[in-house]
């Protein structure tokens, strides 16, 4: 997700682009009630069984060669190895990592093995691309927070990145094999200091991982997915469907 916070006003809202690719997220304890209900943030959180029979669009960010509709995901009969650096993180970002993996596990059937903390950093050659150092088959999901000044995608509105790389399975498709998401420290900190930070530092990770997982961004913005969503803070129907989808794809 790429997503920022816009620092010039409270009644403008705090901004988060959050996407690996862009997307707007207005914080809503930043919003008087009364305009909450006008611009749509309503009391919405998260749901514990994500339902994905409902209809909406999703789009996926890579599809196997000569087949648009099978994605490119990670092997659902493989343990997604993941790692978190806290550095530069709000208190209590570890159980936000985890509380969004449960979800994302929840709505592909995907599992990660949560390998602990490290201090390795994120590099990016865009939005959704990050830099493996050694063989991206032995190297863990990073999650980390960080600055522009460290992540270039980080620069302007930017509150987040996130995605994967693939690579040839051998059987003559790809499959991703290792990612990262990197949030913007700066944004993550003026977010936790609003009532709904903590809700709304969720909704930029549920993003985040939705592009690890191999979704891109919709039109729609009735989905979280949206490049310029009006403060959802949960996975929409089509969201749901796409992660569903990703998720299915056959083992290795």
């Amino acid at each position: 997700m790429s997503g920022q916070v816009d620092r010039t006003g409270l009644i403008a809202g705090v901004v988060a682009l959050a996407a690996a690719v862009g997307m707007v997220v207005a914080v809503p304890s930043l919003l008087p009630s009364g305009l909450r209900d006008v611009v749509g943030l309503g009391p919405e959180r998260f749901a514990d069984a994500p339902d994905p029979s409902g209809t909406g669009p999703y789009a996926f960010l890579a599809t196997q060669a000569g087949d648009p509709d099978v994605p490119v995901g990670y092997d659902p009969c493989q343990r997604i190895p993941l790692r978190v650096n806290l550095a530069g993180a709000p208190p209590g970002s570890l159980e936000l990592v985890m509380r969004a993996i449960a979800i994302v596990e929840g709505a592909t059937g995907l599992r990660f093995d949560y390998r602990g903390q490290t201090g390795a950093r994120p590099r990016w050659e865009g939005e959704t691309v990050p830099v493996i150092l050694g063989q991206p088959k032995a190297s863990p999901v990073l999650v980390s927070w960080a600055t522009a000044d460290e992540v270039d995608a980080l620069a302007g509105r930017v509150a987040g990145v996130g995605g994967s790389v693939a690579v040839p399975d051998g059987g003559g498709i790809e499959r991703y094999v290792t990612g990262g998401i990197t949030l913007d420290s700066e944004a993550f900190a003026e977010i936790d200091a609003t009532d709904d930070g903590r809700a709304d530092q969720l909704a930029i990770l549920l993003h985040e991982f939705g592009h690890l997982v191999g979704l891109d961004h919709v039109d729609d913005r009735g989905e979280l997915m949206n490049a310029v969503s009006a403060g959802r803070t949960s996975y929409g129907p089509g969201d749901l469907r796409g992660l569903a989808a990703v998720g299915s794809i056959d083992c290795g």
